[in-house]
């Protein structure tokens, strides 16, 4: 009986962890205006980072149902430190129309994953008033609106910051997307434009799902989405084009219908005489040409960073006062508003006793759509006096431009003095570098020789024996073979660029291999993400590229000037170009299998030919 029950009590528990296991619904995240007009359309839409089953709406009492769901899906790739992580979003949109004034509530909506149901959040919105006539005002209205609609009336308009900036100046582009007010759309982005001559950062997420506003322009009203946002660098003088960007979408369109000789329509015409129309279109931007400026060479002080913005300049020492080969930190930060992945390190000359190496860099900079680029790059000295005594560390200087005054200017930081102490002896060392005065005397006493020589052994003599030279010089030998070997580590750990050119093939077959196992696990989307990290990667390590430069453009720009065959470039475009329109609209011509074995055979291939230059 005592074994029965102790098995009923683990059944228990094993049945209560698998509750617990199962108690964890999907998150999912409902959306809607705060604030609607009374007769007003609106989006009410419900977002996961997981594929539902199935998704029920509460009753609607105080709404209209016009149409709905529309699903949306969208891939987001980040690198974090040399990691790529992705991450995905659904999306579930409703079209209401609010019927009266007042506050409603609408309840949570049931939601299905993988066979379990739970509730979403509500949302309350705000009904108000809407000016003008009632509800037939309203449907004249639509339907004047609705015949007065052209596709002109669908376009992307442009807004540049600065036509005329300065070279490494910011200039930040902006994307909107307008559309006739009333009118319910789905759009996305078809063609990203490209930014030829100019270092670009994303502000903002692009894949970020965002809420139509209301606008007039030109005196018309429009629903108006903010595509995307980008601050640009120019990096050259010189004319530069920002080609278009392309966009696909869907608008319905209330069309009134023709009178016609047949009674039975014209009867059923009597009770609305509207339908609505699904239309596709395509709206292009247009291309922008920013004309950049030199900048003067008037003026120009030697230690120019090449930074144009406003910045500032500061020093901070860790401790002024110290033994001898104990280590101090001394950072210098430049912050400010413009392109400081591009700030250097500035010069500094230490005392002959202090030893000091390469600074160590780190960046804090943040992207927002109104701020633009904006933060603080920092570099950090690790110094150790070798002697004691008392040492002047220079002031440092920073210039940069200032594209508003149109002058350099140079700031300064701090200098200190350093109060070094007599030290216990005991070296401190920095990177694994020598330095003279790490020799010290281990010892002062004299030796007693010892008079005993039978440790020679067999009577023999040992005194300029072959033994005797081997033991002099084996010492000797080990540390120029130590030297040797840590000179040449730390000349491969500081060329980074050799160290992922050696492992790109070794990261891309282990990639290639987890693609293998996706594939027959039969799933396809991690699949094709792998076989596009792979591609991406491949190139990034192989040829020095960094990730965040790579786009379709770039890549062919970059692979030609490393001479690479033309048909090997066009291949590495087309593959990817397969791979990322598989990803989103499968298709018969091109298997799973078959990406498998381009890629596979594209790597081998180039691999081929690269030893071969």
């Amino acid at each position: 009986m005592k074994h029965f029950c102790s098995g009923i009590t683990v059944l228990l528990c094993l049945l209560s962890l698998t509750g617990v296991s199962h108690a964890q619904p999907v998150q999912v995240k409902v959306s809607a205006p705060r604030t609607v007009a009374e007769g007003q359309q609106f989006q009410l839409t419900y977002s996961s980072s997981e594929r539902l089953d199935n998704i029920s709406l509460p009753a609607l009492k105080d709404f209209t149902l016009l149409g709905g769901p529309s699903t949306s899906s969208s891939t987001s790739m980040q690198i974090i430190n040399g990691q790529m992580s992705s991450s995905s979003n659904y999306s579930y949109t409703y079209i209401l129309r609010a019927d009266k004034k007042g506050e409603f509530t609408i309840p949570g909506a049931t939601v299905t994953y993988k066979g379990e149901k739970s509730k979403t959040g509500s949302v309350t919105i705000q009904v108000t008033a809407q000016g003008g006539g009632g509800s037939a005002t309203r449907q004249q209205n639509s339907r004047e609106t609705s015949s007065s609609i052209s596709k002109n009336d669908f376009f992307i308009r442009v807004e540049v910051s600065k036509t005329n900036p300065y070279v490494e100046e910011e200039v930040v582009v902006r994307y909107k997307l307008y559309v006739p007010a009333g009118v319910r759309f789905d759009a996305q982005i078809r063609k990203m434009p490209s930014y030829s001559g100019c270092w670009s950062y994303d502000l903002g997420d692009r894949n970020a799902e965002r809420q139509p506003y209301r606008e007039t322009y030109n005196g018309k009203a429009y629903s108006v989405v903010d595509l995307h946002s980008v601050a640009l660098y120019p990096q050259k003088a010189g004319s530069l084009t920002i080609s278009p960007m392309e966009v696909e979408m869907v608008a319905q369109i209330v069309v009134q219908r023709q009178r016609s000789n047949d009674p039975f329509e014209d009867f059923f015409n009597m009770f609305g005489g509207q339908s609505v129309q699904n239309i596709r279109l395509e709206p292009v931007s247009k291309p922008v040409t920013i004309q950049a400026k030199a900048l003067p060479e008037a003026g120009r002080p030697d230690d120019f960073s090449g930074l144009v913005g406003k910045f500032s300049f500061t020093s901070k020492l860790s401790r002024d006062a110290l033994k001898s080969n104990d280590a101090t930190n001394l950072v210098l930060t430049v912050s400010g508003k413009g392109n400081l992945q591009h700030a250097e390190a500035p010069q500094l000359v230490f005392p002959t006793d202090i030893e000091a190496q390469e600074p160590v860099i780190s960046d804090k900079i943040t992207t927002s759509e109104k701020g633009g680029v904006s933060g603080s790059r920092s570099f950090e000295y690790v110094m150790i006096p070798r002697e004691a005594g008392e040492y002047e560390i220079p002031a440092a200087s920073f210039s940069y431009f200032d594209p508003v005054a149109r002058k350099y200017v140079t700031l300064h930081s701090s200098a200190y003095t350093l109060k070094v102490a007599k030290g216990d002896g005991r070296a401190t060392s920095v990177g694994g570098s020598v330095n003279k005065k790490d020799v010290k005397v281990v010892g002062n006493d004299i030796r007693f020789i010892h008079t005993d020589s039978n440790w020679v052994g067999n009577g023999g003599r040992f005194f300029l024996s072959p033994l005797y030279w081997v033991l002099l010089l084996l010492p000797l030998i080990l540390f120029v073979v130590f030297l040797l070997v840590l000179r040449k580590r730390i000349r491969d750990r500081r060329n980074v660029a050799a160290v992922r050119d050696r492992r790109a093939s070794k990261v891309a077959r282990r990639r290639l291999k987890t693609a293998g196992q996706c594939l027959k696990a039969h799933d396809d989307a991690r699949f094709y993400e792998e076989i596009s990290q792979v591609l991406w990667g491949y190139v990034s390590d192989k040829f020095h590229i960094p990730l965040g430069q790579l786009s379709m453009d770039t890549a062919r720009q970059k692979l030609s000037e490393r001479n690479m065959n033309p048909e090997r470039i066009d291949e590495f475009l087309e593959t990817l170009n397969q791979c990322e329109y598989v990803r989103f609209a499968p298709s018969a011509d091109i298997t799973p299998e078959k990406m498998y074995e381009k890629t596979f055979a594209f790597i081998t291939r180039m691999e081929q030919e690269l030893k071969n230059l």
